[in-house]
């Protein structure tokens, strides 16, 4: 292993030890019918299972949201964004949460793989659920954000389908939501020595080599209309997400970019409306983004 990924290893399970505190501390909506550890790809793997929430007694179908969890690319599975999940099933939604596997044991390029699976996996189960196929948001929060970015672009384009070596998956998305992400992942500047060992140490001999940066998605592929928030507090990627809004109107998206200078006096972290779904600025900002979900689908 090499030097920067036992170090990020490190501090991914610091993380992970202050997010199991967090998570015990914090109540779960208890009113919905929770189907867990769904294999999306039956090879044994515990990594490629998701979850459905849904409001329990549901008879109609409902608007459907799904989510990819963040954690640098190295950490997390499903049970991280579980309670960002079930406060939004209990808003009215039915609710895919997904896991997907980690680096160093793999590249991005084949957590784009499993994402793509998970994805073709609901587009062909979405009628066992109470789903509304026509109303579909993607939701991702910062290394997830980037996840769902590249799976919308992927979704749009088959050439590009064909380059990332993914599932040939044509579900079709009214809307994406990202919540800081991590967007801009080239092998330039201070960040280059982490993603090129994301994507592997022989990245430059890849196909998807150009395609490292999320600028040279948006000439291939397109997105859909997107939700985009951070703030002051976001130092992981407040200047990236304010970028990213910026190329998409550029490319003539439907954007609502919402950033949070300060709230009530006091920066709010990286991905706070993920990590703290009940507090006000979370239901600030997930009313607007769902607000946003009804307008466009």
């Amino acid at each position: 292993m090499s030097v920067i990924i036992s170090l990020m290893d490190k501090f991914w399970s610091f993380v992970g030890q202050e997010d199991q505190k967090r998570l015990a501390t914090l109540p779960e909506p208890q009113t919905l019918t929770r189907v867990t550890d769904l294999c999306y790809l039956d090879d044994g793997d515990p990594m490629h299972k998701l979850d459905v929430y849904y409001p329990a007694g549901t008879t109609e179908p409902l608007p459907v949201i799904i989510d990819v969890h963040g954690g640098g690319w190295m950490y997390g599975d499903k049970e991280l964004n579980r309670l960002y999940c079930l406060t939004l099933a209990a808003r009215g939604y039915t609710v895919f949460n997904m896991s997907y596997r980690l680096v160093p044991q793999v590249t991005v390029n084949e957590q784009l793989q499993d994402v793509m699976a998970a994805l073709q996996w609901i587009e062909a189960h979405l009628g066992d659920y109470p789903c509304q196929k026509d109303k579909i948001l993607l939701t991702g929060d910062s290394a997830g954000g980037f996840l769902a970015a590249y799976a919308a672009a992927l979704l749009s384009s088959k050439a590009l389908r064909s380059v990332f070596d993914v599932a040939d998956c044509e579900l079709k998305l009214s809307m994406l939501a990202l919540t800081s992400p991590v967007a801009y992942m080239d092998d330039k500047g201070y960040m280059a020595v982490y993603t090129r060992k994301m994507w592997g140490d022989d990245y430059k001999r890849k196909p998807t080599a150009p395609y490292m940066n999320v600028s040279a998605m948006l000439r291939a592929g397109k997105l859909p209309p997107t939700f985009l928030v951070t703030s002051s507090g976001d130092f992981m990627a407040l200047k990236q997400t304010r970028r990213l809004a910026h190329e998409l109107r550029g490319k003539g998206v439907d954007v609502d970019f919402m950033e949070f200078p300060t709230f009530e006096g006091e920066d709010l972290p990286h991905v706070f409306s993920v990590i703290y779904p009940d507090s006000k600025p979370a239901r600030l900002t997930i009313d607007r983004m769902l607000k946003m979900f009804e307008r466009v689908s």
